[in-house]
């Protein structure tokens, strides 16, 4: 499978790659969350004890009291409010569930107070009145709707971090799954354009061959030699997510010698590359094939009568310059569908692999088309 990679980011790189994924099993997601829930309890007893300076056992019974809203806000809004009753259009309803966490808080709040009444002492004044009066108004006592409202916003902005750590990791496994849904649509269609090549031109190839081959004709040996030679690389080089440009160089190369025996004398096919500076770049595998093919497929005598096709690759370092071109007249415009599932295919792998290191220029005139594809490969 063809991966993407940013530059300079082994993180984002480790989350884009799948292995976030592997890693995030049931197992760690559970001792995640249990982690998340005792350093929330620690730093909420932590600031009941600095700001009322009360005793252990008090702090942590209020920091538990914290905790537990928090998780119950997390769980029921995140995990049910959100995904069945937002997502699904029922706004309204989901509305008003929103506000059922914070009457949670306020019965968390009572049983809370309720047991340090019985059981602890509170040494603030103020803190000590505060609990009194809500033991003694029970559960559903006239300040209910206050003390709710009154510590709405501490308990939204407690269970704020939380929420938003939970969206990240969402947004981030929702990311990665749509990068490998496109990969591996992409690599499908990459399979296939393997499989496809091309029915047709198979068929003419060796009818060409069985023809030369009768007559004796020493190109026969030649033509076996580029159709293996390219067979070989669909088959058994091609499988990876990067081959050396020259073995896909060399793969156009036969498959251009194949259709120059087809067009005979009727076509101008010219080939070129400055191979003297390929070394060890590497490619993507079948890149730019789809647009050789539709130079070959489409490529009709102009209004001059001559048959074009012209496929150029020019290397420096890094930079590569790949040019297919080829004559085409009025009957070719009706039938041709240029930039159909192949061509589509290469845009999109172009995106994948090279996205920002890319351009793709495609001039269709009455009588040319030519497609100019600038890269900039991996140093």
């Amino acid at each position: 499978m063809e991966s993407t990679t940013v530059r300079g980011n082994p993180i984002l790189n480790w989350i884009i790659s799948g292995e976030f994924e592997k890693f995030y099993t049931q197992k760690v997601r559970l001792a995640a969350h249990a982690t998340m829930w005792l350093l929330i309890l620690i730093l909420q007893t932590t600031l009941v004890y600095v700001n009322y300076n009360e005793s252990l056992a008090t702090c942590l019974a209020f920091g538990t009291r914290n905790m537990l809203g928090i998780m119950f806000f997390f769980y029921f809004i995140l995990y049910f409010v959100v995904p069945y009753l937002i997502l699904k259009g029922r706004f309204i309803l989901g509305v008003i569930c929103f506000t059922i966490p914070f009457f949670v808080h306020s019965l968390l709040n009572y049983l809370t107070c309720l047991f340090i009444h019985n059981n602890l002492v509170v040494h603030d004044p103020v803190t000590k009145e505060s609990v009194e009066t809500i033991v003694n108004e029970g559960i559903f006592g006239v300040s209910l709707l206050h003390r709710t409202l009154k510590g709405a916003w501490f308990f939204a902005s407690a269970a704020a971090p939380s929420a938003v750590l939970k969206l990240v990791l969402d947004i981030i496994r929702a990311t990665i799954r749509r990068l490998n849904m496109e990969r591996d649509k992409v690599d499908l269609e990459l399979d296939f354009l393997k499989a496809q090549l091309n029915p047709h031109f198979l068929f003419n190839t060796l009818n060409n061959i069985y023809t030369l081959s009768l007559k004796g004709d020493q190109q026969a040996s030649g033509l076996i030699l580029h159709l293996s030679s390219m067979m070989r690389y669909t088959l058994y080089e091609s499988d990876t997510p990067q081959v050396l440009l020259q073995n896909e160089v060399d793969f156009m190369r036969n498959y251009t010698e194949l259709e120059r025996v087809r067009y005979g004398k009727n076509a101008d096919i010219r080939f070129e590359c400055n191979e003297q500076e390929i070394s060890d770049q590497q490619i993507g595998p079948l890149l730019m094939f789809p647009f050789v093919e539709n130079a070959f497929k489409y490529g009709q005598s102009n209004a001059l009568g001559k048959c074009e096709i012209l496929i150029s690759i020019q290397a420096k370092g890094p930079q590569i310059t790949i040019e297919i071109g080829n004559s085409k007249n009025e009957e070719t415009m009706v039938k041709s569908d240029v930039g159909g599932i192949g061509q589509s295919n290469s845009r999109k792998r172009l995106e994948l692999l090279y996205p920002g290191r890319h351009t793709l220029h495609i001039e269709d005139t009455t009588d040319y088309y030519k497609v100019i594809l600038s890269l900039t490969l991996a140093n």
